[in-house]
């Protein structure tokens, strides 16, 4: 029997997973503020910094899992201080890919927790929601990669962002429109990648409450009646 069936959690300790949803509910109530102090880009690597390991605690209550994220966010976590330390020394986009892959891997456990999970606890819910803001995270990244490469990828209809850049908060705000559907039209994908990409995550994002709902739903209706419980 594996550690995480004994103590009926994913996370390290009790409670991991609702810490790891509070953190990532902290990037977006931050982020709006961080290029307003003085400061501000280090206090969102911080930030970052906590999220990752809120995320490694979240998902490490297993041994080899709990190393094998170690070992994941070790790259995000490096090149993102490394570009505080020394400027221009590795490209934006390599630490946006090694966010990428290890909030991938993440998503994955927390994905593979709700889906085997027997009953619907609040370590189950708090995962469910977590994935669904992760989804929004890994496109915002994907996002400001693909701006990167190509300027013209998006464009704005605001005049006051006319010369605005999809990176940041902007990148992540303009994810969970399309990843909810609901979308205000002050950002829009101009390349065919660009809707190719947001299509996905649309769709992603759709198939996710869906499987979800069913999921949740199911394990509820699976509980045994009250009154055929032994006294």
């Amino acid at each position: 029997m594996t550690q995480d069936a004994i103590v009926g959690r994913e996370g390290r300790y009790q409670l991991s997973v609702a810490h790891f949803l509070v953190a990532i509910v902290a990037i977006f109530v931050a982020a709006p503020f961080a290029n307003r102090l003085p400061f501000g880009d280090v206090a969102e690597s911080a930030v970052f910094t906590l999220v990752l390991l809120a995320a490694v605690n979240a998902v490490g209550g297993r041994r080899q899992t709990y190393i094998a994220a170690i070992v994941m966010a070790a790259p995000a976590f490096l090149t993102r201080w490394l570009d505080h330390l020394w400027p221009g020394l590795l490209p934006t986009e390599v630490n946006l890919l090694a966010a990428i892959v290890f909030v991938a891997f993440v998503i994955w456990h927390l994905f593979r927790f709700v889906i085997a999970a027997p009953t619907v606890t609040s370590e189950v819910l708090c995962a469910a929601i977590t994935i669904y803001l992760l989804l929004a995270v890994a496109w915002g990244f994907l996002y400001t990669i693909l701006a990167i490469g190509d300027p013209s990828a998006f464009s704005f209809t605001e005049p006051s962002d006319a010369k605005a850049t999809l990176n940041g908060f902007l990148a992540m705000y303009f994810s969970v429109q399309v990843l909810t559907t609901i979308t205000f039209g002050d950002i829009l994908p101009s390349s065919s990648i660009a809707r190719m990409i947001t299509l996905v995550e649309a769709a992603v994002g759709v198939f996710y409450l869906a499987i979800m709902i069913a999921r949740l739903v199911g394990l509820y209706s699976n509980r045994p009646p009250t009154d055929s419980l032994p006294s």
